[in-house]
């Protein structure tokens, strides 16, 4: 049977229990789709790769039928290729959804953290920041074979707290369920590199936050949320391969 991806109860879970209420019923082709759709970001189904929906069915031990249901989900948001008397494949990362995807992530992430800076944060929130960048220090320096896994984990974790502290976690898993081409990107940038910049932009973040300082903050964020076109230029000087098809 093909495993489930293992998550963080406190982010995966309640990303699922997100999309049970908001985006999905819970259904068999719901399962499929969130199997495949772990498999497609973090790269055990690459770019290009053909998809055989009979072979994935047995692996999930399902019927065929939501697991097509999910490739055709998938396809809507240019994860999935479907060809017509070809073929299904996973479609390659497309840097223009990349671009898309950030964009309204910044613009969302920006407003969250300016009514965050304008509210009385409690000492909870200051040590939800200081273990999630504790935790993510010690992934990022380990060879922990779920290093790559853990990472996005936690860095998706650290964006969330503020979310949280204002009531709007909500918002934050309907900006990670729209979130596809840039996690593929990210978990790339991931992969045999340490991370300790990336880190420490989170303690400056946190740390201005924390202090209501509206102005460091967003300086910081606008920042860190530009790491990712480094990322996307060296991945695709790296991995050609993955940002195209045919």
């Amino acid at each position: 049977m093909m495993n489930q991806p293992k998550y963080d109860p406190a982010l995966f879970s309640q990303w699922m229990n997100w999309r049970a209420r908001y985006a999905s019923n819970g259904n068999a082709r719901e399962t499929a789709y969130q199997i495949l759709r772990d498999k497609i970001i973090f790269l055990e189904l690459k770019p290009g790769e053909p998809l055989n929906d009979k072979q994935l069915a047995e692996e999930m031990q399902m019927s065929r039928t939501p697991v097509r249901e999910a490739l055709i989900i998938l396809s809507t948001v240019n994860m999935v290729i479907l060809r017509p008397q070809v073929g299904t494949f996973v479609a390659p990362i497309d840097a223009e959804w990349v671009e898309m995807e950030q964009f309204a992530r910044r613009a969302t992430e920006k407003e969250i953290i300016r009514q965050a800076c304008a509210a009385p944060l409690g000492e909870e929130i200051r040590r939800r920041y200081e273990e999630n960048i504790r935790r993510y220090e010690a992934y990022a320096t380990g060879d922990n074979p779920e290093r790559v896994r853990r990472l996005l984990e936690l860095d998706n974790e650290f964006h969330r707290i503020a979310f949280s502290a204002m009531g709007r976690e909500n918002n934050f898993f309907h900006m990670l369920n729209d979130m596809q081409h840039i996690e593929r990107l990210r978990a790339i940038s991931l992969i045999d590199k340490p991370q300790t910049e990336l880190n420490r932009d989170h303690s400056a973040i946190s740390r201005a936050v924390l202090a209501g300082d509206e102005k460091e903050a967003l300086a910081h964020l606008d920042r860190h949320l530009s790491l990712y076109q480094d990322s996307l230029a060296k991945a695709r000087e790296q991995y050609p391969e993955y940002f195209s098809f045919g």
